[in-house]
């Protein structure tokens, strides 16, 4: 795995191109622990963000602008201002944690992609690439785009506004839990494939634990126990979207 180490190494050292050019201070901890693991490291991330987006009609996305911006909980007074001098049109917007990881091989990318479903990522998903690289989404369904303003003029009255701080600061409350859900389990998952490998055989071994976890999720999800997880069962989504989402990615569990 010369050339994963390799992609590794080369990723990591490289300029943050993003707009903000850091990584968002609510996922450090997150995106320091994967890198810091041998399977993986994280290529592109967003703790999550609550923003008011505009363009002017004649414009392409590329010069489009935040009028507001934050990574934390919104002021109504602070976004309605942003919104004043806006000449075209805008667009409220609360964003998700997301988060983009490639991983060693296939049976690592799997790993974390248990951590992400069971803490309520439902959109997780893995895809490979070209050159045959495992790259892992860790997405949700909370997004929430609302426009706000078109030609200038605002379409909505200001109390509407306030409304949708307020359940976008509601959403950001949650996705923080569901964050935090998500570092704890993947610690934990980790842990357990990393005890479960030995010398003798530890690929073998590390497999047959992935196997006997996923079922044992499923039927935690199916039979409401919580005994046969090696995580506390407060940390997962509800059980039917545990059950949904492992079906969907691993196929039904004998």
């Amino acid at each position: 795995m010369a050339a994963f180490n390799k992609q590794k190494e080369s990723c990591l050292s490289q300029v943050d191109l993003s707009k903000k050019g850091s990584i968002d201070d609510q996922i450090i901890d997150l995106v320091q622990y994967i890198n810091a693991q041998e399977n993986f490291f994280t290529t592109s991330s967003c703790s999550g963000r609550i923003s008011v987006f505009s363009e002017l009609a004649d414009q392409r996305k590329r010069h489009c602008e935040w009028l507001y911006v934050t990574h934390s909980t919104a002021h109504e007074d602070e976004l309605l201002n942003s919104l004043q001098h806006c000449q075209g049109s805008a667009v409220f917007k609360f964003e998700p944690f997301v988060l983009h990881v490639q991983c060693k091989d296939l049976e690592s990318g799997q790993q974390m992609l248990k951590a992400a479903l069971v803490s309520g990522f439902k959109n997780s998903g893995i895809v490979i690439g070209r050159k045959a690289n495992v790259i892992l989404a860790v997405r949700s369904t909370q997004s929430l785009e609302v426009p706000l303003v078109h030609d200038g003029e605002l379409l909505v009255p200001e109390k509407y506004v306030k409304f949708l701080v307020n359940i976008a600061n509601k959403k950001l409350e949650e996705n923080q839990m569901r964050k935090d859900r998500f570092f704890r389990n993947l610690c934990n998952i980790l842990h357990e494939c990393d005890s479960s490998a030995t010398p003798e055989n530890p690929g073998r071994k590390q497999k047959r634990k992935a196997a006997r976890q996923d079922k044992e999720v499923v039927l935690a999800a199916t039979n409401g126990t919580s005994q046969q997880i090696s995580f506390d069962s407060s940390e997962l989504c509800n059980d039917e979207d545990v059950m949904d989402c492992l079906v969907s990615f691993y196929g039904d569990v004998p």
